[in-house]
């Protein structure tokens, strides 16, 4: 057979191939709506919708021998809720890690008296506090910086493995899921932030002994100030040392969302 003739096989078998795209196109997509970095408000949706596109098309001819041979137009449109389910469930399952961080941020900046000053958060629309901002900043380059986002576009190409499109069926452990992985991103939060709230803890019992000792000791003009620098030397030190703890709930989190459609932990 010429190259001629492959294109025209090629050609022809075009519209059969279109149904098939377009179900990854919309896994796919359904991740980048949610998952941490790629469904950042910050980013145009043109931008998104082109690297959805982009990541299809490479994951595309990867995924075309595993695939029915043919499907119809109806049996496409029918299964594409089902495959934005999974994408969505990818994304917003390690998208919930990152609220723990977040939180973290909201639970010390509430007890050191930091949450007064609200700041505007172009990735989720809301406000945010300003340790808040830093604490998910420095998350989201370890992310990065652990090929995080790698990990999670593998564990979606591995779901074709075990749920091929048209497969997904919802039951009950999807609830048991993000019902797990909500526990683990309180968890996150609490670790990152437990060491913060023990010295602002600590603090406060030196500054009450002081103040019952030395009756002198104006606690009212100094403690705020003094709970700020305390809570701003301990987040430095938190900070610092929170690679460990973000990279093991990366994993954590990516081997869950994998056991959930039947994967191994890599």
């Amino acid at each position: 057979m010429t190259g001629d003739d492959d294109i025209i096989v090629l050609i022809a078998r075009l519209p059969l191939m279109l149904p098939l795209f377009a179900l990854v196109l919309v896994r796919v997509s359904g991740l980048m709506m949610t998952a941490p970095l790629f469904g950042s408000q910050v980013i145009p949706i043109r931008i998104r919708a082109a690297l959805a596109l982009s990541v299809s098309l490479v994951l595309f001819p990867m995924l075309a021998p595993r695939m029915p041979g043919h499907i119809t137009l109806a049996a496409a449109v029918g299964g594409l809720a089902s495959e934005l389910i999974i994408g969505l469930v990818m994304g917003l399952g390690l998208g919930l890690l990152f609220v723990g961080v977040e939180l973290t941020g909201m639970i010390v900046g509430q007890q050191a008296g930091l949450s007064l000053g609200q700041v505007f958060d172009p990735s989720t629309g809301a406000s945010s506090t300003t340790i808040g901002r830093l604490v998910f900043i420095v998350a989201m380059l370890i992310f990065l910086a652990s090929g995080g986002h790698r990990e999670l576009l593998r564990a979606v190409l591995d779901t074709y493995s075990v749920t091929p499109v048209l497969s997904f069926r919802y039951d009950a452990s999807m609830l048991d899921l993000f019902v797990n992985l909500l526990h683990g991103a309180f968890l996150v939060a609490l670790r990152l932030a437990g060491p913060v709230l023990v010295t602002l803890i600590l603090s406060s019992l030196v500054m009450g002994f002081l103040s019952r000792t030395i009756p002198q000791f104006n606690i009212l003009s100094v403690g705020f100030v003094v709970r700020v620098l305390v809570a701003l030397f301990a987040i430095g030190l938190t900070v610092g040392a929170s690679q460990g703890v973000v990279t093991d709930a990366v994993a954590d989190f990516i081997d869950q969302l994998r056991a959930a459609f039947g994967l191994l932990p890599r």
